[in-house]
């Protein structure tokens, strides 16, 4: 029983350690990190709409280019 003991002891100190450490040692504050990572995402978000509106566009074009006809595949209002 005693081993037992002094094992949950270590245990709970060990854990204890180890968070008063990574609380000194930590780059940021969790809000901050999460306001990082909802930033990057909107970042990329961005990114990849501006993609998707070029990739549309290279598209039609080369469309239009191969069938002739400068209308072709034009948004209807």
């Amino acid at each position: 029983m005693n081993k037992l003991l002094s094992f949950v002891v270590g245990g709970a100190v060990g854990a204890a350690v180890g968070a008063a450490v990574s609380a000194v040692l930590a780059p940021q504050r969790g809000e901050e990190f999460q306001a990082d990572v909802r930033a990057t995402l909107d970042e990329a978000k961005s990114a990849g709409a501006t993609a998707e509106v070029r990739a549309k566009e290279q598209f039609r074009q080369r469309y239009r280019e191969r069938v002739g006809d400068p209308n072709a595949l034009a948004e209807r209002a």
